[in-house]
């Protein structure tokens, strides 16, 4: 019983550790190589100023089905997606200037959202010794 609990209160505590919080970028000071991070930031921006990038990508509503559709039968299996209706989704992850960890999502291109594990300054920690 005392494992038990002991591996539970080990795991509470290292899941908050690394919880990462939404941002939105255009309301912090994001910068890779001097440059400001913003919602309007491109994939190929990131790329490019960024550290340790790693990109990930899914593509859904391809082979004719909508994935978003249950199966069940009827008219929900039997219609077909338009190109339309085809959504790239890409995810990067990649570090900033000051080291810190951003996963954010896109959808054609665009961001669509961002979450970071936020950093205290040395300031905060210095605050929080008091």
């Amino acid at each position: 019983m005392k494992k038990i609990v002991t591996i539970v209160c080990l795991s509470a505590i290292f899941t908050t550790s690394f919880a990462m919080t939404s941002v939105n970028l255009d309301e912090h000071n994001f910068t890779c190589n001097q440059v400001k991070l913003t919602n309007n930031s491109s994939e190929s921006e990131i790329t490019l100023n960024c550290n340790k990038v790693k990109s990930f990508y899914k593509k859904n509503g391809i082979e004719g089905r909508n994935p978003s559709r249950v199966s069940g039968g009827g008219a929900d299996i039997t219609q077909m997606t338009a190109p339309d209706q085809e959504i790239s989704l890409h995810k990067m992850r990649f570090y900033d200037d000051e080291d810190q960890e951003l996963i954010c999502n896109f959808e054609d291109g665009k961001i669509h959202k961002c979450k970071v594990e936020l950093k205290k300054s040395n300031q905060d920690k210095q605050e929080e010794l008091k």
